[in-house]
């Protein structure tokens, strides 16, 4: 019988479209066959994740998120060659890049938001955190260090790839892997995810605060951190700064709304006690 990997796609309701993702997998060249586990309608994006992998038959997971394309026909066989031919690895990610038909406004929200995208690499890299929109992992592996923590409603990567790092497993980047991962299209999707983005870095600080782990702003190249809620308003303000100066507006924009986020998130879950 040929080994099951499987492929799970968590989306927000059954409107989503993934029939290009369904059919970039179909598409793919490989010596296994795939299962693929789509998780519809369930939150916090975490807990789908780990409904899909509780509902996995296959040894290893690869976690893709709905509205990501797969950047070639080899993207699913680069990934899991990788974890079989290195028992030390905790996970493999690939790259996030733009579509090819990426409109103006997010070509540029792309150059002025900090690591954005990734560069495709030639060679197996080091990395510091895994993006949970394309990664791999082995199920046994995944299932020992506790799955996602469904108390996050985001940022839930950052902090499992945490516990990848402590439990003494490396994170790499996969050499000629890359999928296409759609930035906002206009003022009001950018508003949309940055706002929420604040607001859910508000709800982790609010009620779990020890899970708070800050991602480097130049990428998962770098080395990730828990720092203090201070530290992190201090590095937030430089690079404000920094954005002004260059005349980043967009990127001033995606601050500003993710702001907005976290001061709703102060009112709702701090002064009226909302979760």
């Amino acid at each position: 019988m040929s080994r099951l990997i499987s492929i799970i796609i968590p989306s927000r309701s059954m409107k989503d479209d993934i029939s290009g993702l369904l059919d970039d997998i179909s598409r793919q060249r490989t010596d296994f066959i795939t299962e693929t586990i789509r998780i519809t309608g369930v939150a916090p994006v975490a807990r789908a994740r780990n409904d899909g992998a509780k509902q996995a038959k296959g040894d290893i997971l690869i976690f893709i998120d709905c509205d990501i394309r797969l950047g070639n026909e080899f993207y699913l066989a680069n990934l899991v060659k990788l974890l079989d031919r290195d028992k030390t690895l905790g996970a493999v990610c690939a790259s996030l890049r733009l579509p090819p038909d990426a409109s103006g406004f997010q070509r540029l929200y792309a150059r002025q938001i900090a690591h954005y995208e990734m560069p495709i690499v030639g060679e197996e890299t080091f990395v510091d955190m895994v993006p949970s929109a394309c990664f791999a992992i082995s199920r046994e592996f995944f299932l020992k260090i506790g799955l996602f923590d469904e108390k996050i409603i985001r940022g839930e990567d950052s902090e499992l790839s945490f516990r990848i790092k402590k439990a003494g497993a490396r994170m790499v980047l996969a050499p000629q892997a890359w999928c296409y991962h759609p930035a906002p299209d206009n003022l009001g999707q950018l508003a949309g995810i940055n706002f929420r983005n604040g607001k859910g870095v508000c709800f982790v600080d609010s009620f779990y605060p020890k899970l708070n782990v800050d991602v480097h702003p130049q990428g998962i190249l770098y080395a990730s951190q828990k720092i203090t809620l201070a530290g992190r308003i201090k590095r937030f303000a430089i690079a404000t700064c920094r954005a002004l100066v260059e005349f980043k507006v967009l990127a001033l924009l995606a601050r500003f709304f993710y702001v907005g986020g976290y001061l709703w998130g102060l009112v709702s879950y701090r002064m009226l006690k909302r979760r």
